[in-house]
C-alpha cells in the first residue's frame, strides 16, 4: 500500500503567492517536495504508483492556519486542561491546525498550574496542535482590562517573573502592560528566555513603551482592544500606545478581523502602518461554534454571543470574539477586499514566524504536513494534520505503474 500522498491539480499558496498547477508530496508527518511533474520526487511517485494520488481540481492548498490568540471553543476554555481537546477538536474542523493556548487573568499559581497540564495532557485524535501558552494577564492595566477580572491584575514580581523563566518551554507568550512597575525587568528575563513579549490591556506611552521595546517586546495584543490612543497633555498632543505601536519599526501586531471588533478603516490602517508584520487572530473564547444567545463564562466573566461576537452580560463591551479563524480569512478577502495570498499569509507563515516556527504555516519541504483545501469561497473543505486527514479524506484517484490516470 502506498505510504506517500500526492495531491495534484492545486493552486497553492507559496511563499505568499498562490501559484497554479502545483504538486505537493506528504511523506508521514513532513511535506517532502513541492512542484511539478519535473520533480524527481514527484516523477517517481507519479510513474511507480507509490503514491496515493489525489487530483483536487484545481481547489486551493494552503498551508494549516496558525492562530496566536485563542482562549477555547466549541464551549470548552482552556482554562480546563481536562476540555482542551473539545476546543482542540472544533479548531481543527475549521482549518486551524497550530494554535497558541491564551489564558485570561486568573491568580498566578492558577495560571502556571494550568499552563503545566495543558502541556502535560495526552494530544488526542482530529486535534489542532498546541504550540504553546499565552498568558494574556494578569500582568496588565487595570483601566484597559477589558473582559479580564480586575481583582486579578498585578504587577510582576521578581518570584513571578522566575517562574515563568522557568516554564519558557510551555509559556511561549506573555502580554504585559508597559506602564506596570517592573514590566521592563520582566520583559527582559522573559525575552532572555526566548519568550515572546507583547503590550496590550495598556495606555502605556512612549516613556513605558520604548524601555520595553529595548528590554525586547516585539509584539502588540490586538490593535486597539484593551490599548489606550492619543490624549492632550495641554495643548500637546501624546501618542498613546495604538499610534506608538503602528509607528514602530520593529513591533508584530495582531487585529481581530471579525467585522465586529475594528471596522474596515481601522483594518486598512493596521495593513498600511504594520505591513507584512501583521497578523490575524481570532481571540476566540468558548462562545465560538455557539449558537446565538448562548451564555459563557471567560475566567470569572459572564459573556454571551451576540451579533456574532462575545458581549460581557450587562455591559457594553466586547468578551472576545466567536468567530474562527477561516472566517476571519473569508471576511478580509470577501468584505473588505484585501487579496486572497494576503490574508492567508496573516494566517499562516506570518504567525509561524512570529513564534520562531519555521516548521509551520509554509508548503515547502521539510515543513511539517499541515494543510487546508480550500474551495472557491474560501470554505475549507480538507484538513490534514501531521499527515493526517482531519475528517473525511478527499478521494485518491487509482493509479497503476507508468501512469497517472
Amino acid at each position: 500500500m502506498p505510504t506517500t500522498t500526492l495531491l495534484t491539480g492545486a493552486s497553492a499558496l507559496i511563499d505568499a503567492t498562490i501559484v497554479s498547477d502545483r504538486m505537493i508530496m506528504v511523506q508521514q508527518d513532513r511535506i517532502t517536495a513541492v512542484g511539478t511533474a519535473d520533480d524527481p520526487m514527484i516523477n517517481n511517485a507519479l510513474t511507480t504508483g507509490s503514491a496515493d494520488i489525489i487530483d483536487l481540481g484545481g481547489a486551493l492548498v494552503s498551508p494549516g492556519l496558525v492562530d496566536l490568540h485563542v482562549h477555547g471553543a466549541a464551549g470548552a476554555a482552556f482554562e480546563k486542561a481536562d476540555t482542551a481537546g473539545v476546543a482542540l477538536a472544533h479548531l481543527a474542523s475549521c482549518g486551524v491546525t497550530s494554535v497558541m493556548a491564551s489564558l485570561a487573568s486568573a491568580p498566578m499559581e492558577s495560571m502556571l498550574n494550568t499552563s503545566t497540564a495543558l502541556d502535560a495532557r495526552t494530544k488526542g485524535d482530529a486535534e489542532a496542535r498546541l504550540i504553546g501558552v499565552h498568558l494574556e494577564g494578569p500582568f496588565i492595566a487595570v483601566d484597559q482590562c477589558g473582559a479580564h477580572d480586575p481583582q486579578f491584575l498585578i504587577s510582576p514580581t521578581a518570584d513571578d517573573v522566575a517562574r515563568i523563566a522557568d516554564l519558557a518551554e510551555v509559556v511561549r507568550q506573555i502580554t504585559i502592560a508597559p506602564e506596570l512597575i517592573g514590566a521592563v525587568e520582566a520583559t527582559r528575563r522573559w525575552s532572555e528566555a526566548d519568550i515572546l513579549v507583547a503590550a496590550g490591556h495598556s495606555s502605556a506611552t512612549a516613556e513605558h513603551l520604548h524601555p520595553c521595546i529595548d528590554a525586547g517586546l516585539r509584539h502588540a495584543t490586538h490593535l486597539w482592544s484593551g490599548m489606550g490612543t492619543f490624549f492632550r497633555r495641554g495643548p500637546y498632543r501624546v501618542p498613546g500606545l495604538v499610534e506608538e505601536c503602528l509607528a514602530s519599526d520593529v513591533l508584530t501586531a495582531e487585529v481581530i478581523a471579525d467585522g465586529r471588533h475594528l471596522p474596515p478603516a481601522l483594518l486598512e490602517i493596521a495593513r498600511r502602518a504594520v505591513g507584512e508584520r501583521l497578523i490575524m487572530v481570532s481571540d476566540g473564547t468558548i462562545g465560538t461554534g455557539l449558537p446565538e444567545g448562548t451564555r459563557y463564562q471567560l475566567s470569572t466573566v459572564e459573556a454571551v454571543v451576540d451579533d456574532g461576537v462575545g458581549k460581557i452580560v450587562g455591559q457594553d463591551a466586547f468578551a472576545g470574539s466567536t468567530t474562527d479563524l477561516a472566517q476571519m480569512v473569508r471576511h478580509l478577502h470577501q468584505n473588505v477586499g484585501w487579496p486572497l495570498a494576503e490574508v492567508l499569509d496573516m494566517a499562516t507563515r506570518r504567525p509561524a514566524d512570529i513564534v520562531g516556527r519555521d516548521d509551520l504555516g509554509r508548503l515547502s519541504p521539510g515543513a511539517l504536513a499541515d494543510l487546508i483545501i480550500l474551495d472557491a469561497q474560501q470554505q475549507v473543505t480538507g484538513t490534514m494534520i501531521n499527515g493526517q486527514w482531519i475528517g473525511p479524506a478527499p478521494t485518491a484517484v487509482p493509479t497503476t505503474t507508468g501512469e497517472n490516470s
